[in-house]
């Protein structure tokens, strides 16, 4: 017979009562401010996740929802966002190094992507649950999938950068799955997953050097 009761099942449901408990708690001091309500169900959801891979709960639980909502607020898709953090800052009466303090420690538990614009503004990409990223790393696998086979069969060599500035134009002006004004960002990004692609292919190196070299 299935037993319905443990102590352990007990204690997941007192975790996730408290958790929830503190999302209400997040969800209603943020709504004091003038915050954008298309981006609060993926602030709390930034914070609920921050606290269950955690299993802690921050001195100050308040700031990390201020830091969440700041990191889900700068997506690549919100370009231009030339707000500094002093004037973010100042909205919810934090310190700029609170907010630095907070948003370093969610981007660095999720290994968030950031990215600079030419005016140093940054930007934020979870690299496991952005749609636009997954997109992007479907497209390089294709592409590096065939140019490989172009190369066992035809023996033709691979440029990891002229692939990328294809990949690049592709991602941009075809499907247009990031924003052009950030190019050199994406770039960047496309050129790590085009040599993180080659790396599946383990006898790459080898084949190019034994057949062109």
């Amino acid at each position: 017979m299935l037993e319905l009761y443990s102590p352990n099942f007990e204690l997941l449901n007192t975790k996730e009562r408290v958790t929830m408990d503190l999302i209400k708690q997040g969800k209603e001091y943020l709504e004091q401010f003038d915050v954008n309500p298309d981006l609060m169900l993926d602030t709390y959801s930034l914070v609920y996740r921050y606290l269950r891979k955690t299993g802690k709960i921050p001195h100050n639980l308040y700031k990390f929802f201020i830091a969440a909502y700041y990191i889900v607020s700068r997506h690549p898709f919100a370009f231009p966002a030339h707000q500094s953090k002093a004037e973010f800052s100042n909205q919810f009466d934090l310190p700029v190094s609170s907010l630095e303090y907070s948003v370093g420690k969610i981007t660095t538990t999720f290994n968030y992507i950031c990215i600079l614009d030419d005016m140093n503004y940054p930007y934020f990409i979870d690299p496991k649950r952005d749609l636009s990223l997954k997109f992007i790393k479907s497209i390089v696998r294709s592409k590096v999938d065939k140019k490989m086979m172009q190369f066992l069969l035809y023996e033709k060599p691979i440029n990891s950068q002229i692939l990328t500035e294809e990949l690049v134009s592709e991602i941009l002006f075809e499907h247009k799955a990031f924003p052009d004004e950030l190019m050199r960002q994406l770039y960047e990004i496309v050129f790590e997953l085009v040599e993180n692609e080659f790396k599946d292919y383990n006898e790459y190196v080898s084949l190019q050097k034994k057949v062109f070299i």
